[in-house]
């Protein structure tokens, strides 16, 4: 069973959606991206809930699109979940195969059975304003799955909820969705989430996707400037080609001249764009081939969990002092060091290397 959506389109005033994707049987795609890019419209599409221009949604080979929502099988859960506050946690994951004239002993197994796997047993006669926030969540789940659906559509279903549960609800989720075959979209603008649930991650601005594949090479080896902004794995800088050779490409940059190796990357001759993966730059030299020292201007920091992120200001194309005539503006720079590093005094300049074998062009 795999979702197909081939050119499906839907225009709101100046904003349009124009959607193609594909999700296997058991795969689950993240469809990540920032407020407004359209992640929520394109779900509606696919479940019916909106209607399209144009385009269509195919189900197991079946297209669907003149079907309406109700008659798709296709389970959403929405970031408000939607719980029916009447019905107790039995009656909300029972719903589904109650309006499809599933018998009443069947039902009672399909509750038992998705509260196991949700780890809520023996919660069926519970009332919705009795749970916490995380247990709705999980009934939502369960209700969704307990329909046996075609496909299964999720809406940023964690984002009302605190930082820890939703890290853990995270894990969780990993272990509830093994036990559907359905294809998933789950939506989120979270980039760790995305990463961490999608067998594939696909990111959407402006109403399209404009990057999609596995998360860790969203993050490390992104192929477009947005995507490689957007995950925030490194730094993106306009470069300056000077020369071409067989295996690898010099550039200007306001680190110096580096030496990008070719690869499957691509560049806009008019105004190339280089990427540099956070993993690249290092604060002490290694026995590591292609690194190359540069320094910068220590202008503070802060202290996050990962460690102690230091800003640093570069000089674009000068050494620091080097007089020039109307010289561009210094660009400001943040390295991640260890947690018990001590805190550099404001003004010092910075001894860096980078690794040169990371680097990479993107458009």
């Amino acid at each position: 069973m795999a979702l197909e959506v081939r050119s499906l389109k839907k225009s709101y005033g100046d904003f349009s959606v124009s959607l193609d994707l594909s999700v296997d049987s058991g795969e689950t795609l993240a469809l990540v991206g920032a407020s407004g890019s359209g992640k929520t419209t394109a779900l509606n599409l696919i479940a019916g809930l909106a209607e399209p221009e144009s385009g269509s949604v195919i189900i197991d080979g079946e297209d669907i699109t003149g079907l309406p929502a109700y008659k798709r099988n296709i389970s959403v859960v929405f970031q408000e979940l939607a719980l029916f506050p009447h019905l107790d946690v039995g009656g909300n994951i029972a719903y589904g195969p109650f309006i499809r004239g599933v018998t009443r002993n069947e039902r009672l197994r399909i509750i038992e059975e998705n509260l196991e796997i949700v780890r809520l047993p023996g919660y069926a006669s519970r009332r919705i304003d009795t749970l916490s926030g995380g247990e709705r969540q999980r009934v939502a789940i369960a209700r969704s799955l307990a329909s046996s659906p075609r496909a299964l559509l999720l809406d940023e279903p964690f984002s009302s909820l605190d930082a820890p549960l939703r890290k853990s609800l995270r894990r969780e989720f990993l272990e509830i969705r093994s036990h559907s075959r359905a294809p998933c979209i789950f939506v989120t603008h979270d980039r760790e989430e995305a990463v961490m649930l999608g067998d594939r991650v696909a990111l959407m601005s402006g109403g399209r996707i404009i990057e999609s594949g596995p998360g860790k090479d969203l993050l490390l080896t992104p192929k477009t400037e947005e995507a490689a902004r957007f995950f925030g794995a490194g730094q993106v800088l306009l470069c300056k080609i000077l020369e071409k050779r067989e295996e690898s490409i010099e550039v200007s940059t306001p680190l110096g001249n580096l030496t990008v190796p070719h690869g499957d990357s691509e560049y806009n001759p008019g105004a190339p764009m280089l990427f540099i993966p956070e993993d690249a730059i290092h604060l002490e030299p290694s026995g590591s081939v292609g690194l190359k020292p540069f320094s910068a201007r220590f202008t503070g920091s802060l202290f996050e969990g990962k460690g102690l992120v230091l800003k640093l200001l570069l000089n674009p194309w000068g050494n620091p002092g080097e007089t020039q005539s109307n010289p561009p503006e210094p660009l400001p720079f943040e390295v991640t060091a260890g947690k018990r590093m001590k805190t550099p005094e404001p003004g010092s300049m910075i001894p860096l290397w980078v690794d040169q074998s990371l680097l990479r062009f993107v458009k």
